[in-house]
């Protein structure tokens, strides 16, 4: 299989560019996606030990904890997967509830099925980690999860740190013509208050 070379080596022709101008917010609207299942995947990791804290049965994840890390290979992969397949119909009831026009109940199917599945996955692929990454495949999977969040992280911090910068000015009155007589008209009115 020939690989192909890195992007910058490879000659610039007007369709390549105009194409990738034109699937520029397609990619970053995927990477946003992909920060946002990263970011829930770290924030889920406290939230579970923290209900895990609350619920009596500490010694039971203990012990699946332990059990798990004895699984050979593929049964930890087994074990990884299965909490997948039983949350999908989860995901499914939702859809069911959007399609019936019931927002609040399916958005809130969607919710638990997603902190639920990700607060699972969290901890069992924490508890997995040795034998899922001796698979080599789910190795390089995980590689390239981990290239996928840096290149996501690449495209979208530099808009990060725009909407960071326009904030700090916003907030401190030196924005824009319109959010600086906002902010002007703002303290007017509280000025007028006191």
């Amino acid at each position: 299989m020939s690989q192909l070379p890195p992007p910058d080596s490879r000659p610039e022709t007007a369709t390549g560019t105009r194409t990738r101008s034109a699937l520029r917010p397609l990619f970053m609207v995927l990477a946003l996606l992909f920060l946002w299942e990263a970011w829930l995947w770290e924030k889920a990791k406290p939230a579970v030990a923290w209900v895990t804290g609350l619920l009596p049965f500490e010694a039971i994840k203990h012990a699946i904890a332990q059990w798990a890390r004895r699984l050979p290979p593929y049964g930890a992969l087994v074990l990884f997967v299965v909490p997948l397949i039983l949350i999908e119909p989860i995901n499914i009831l939702a859809l069911w509830f959007f399609a019936h026009k019931d927002v609040v109940a399916g958005s809130l199917c969607f919710l638990v099925a997603k902190l639920v599945g990700v607060g699972l996955m969290a901890f069992l692929f924490e508890a997995c980690r040795q034998q899922l990454r001796s698979i080599g495949w789910f190795a390089r999977l995980c590689d390239w999860i981990l290239g996928i969040n840096a290149w996501a992280h690449r495209l979208v911090d530099p808009y990060k740190q725009q909407l960071r910068a326009a904030f700090a000015e916003w907030k401190a009155g030196r924005g824009s013509g319109f959010w600086r007589r906002v902010m002007d008209l703002r303290r007017r009115a509280f000025a007028a208050r006191s």
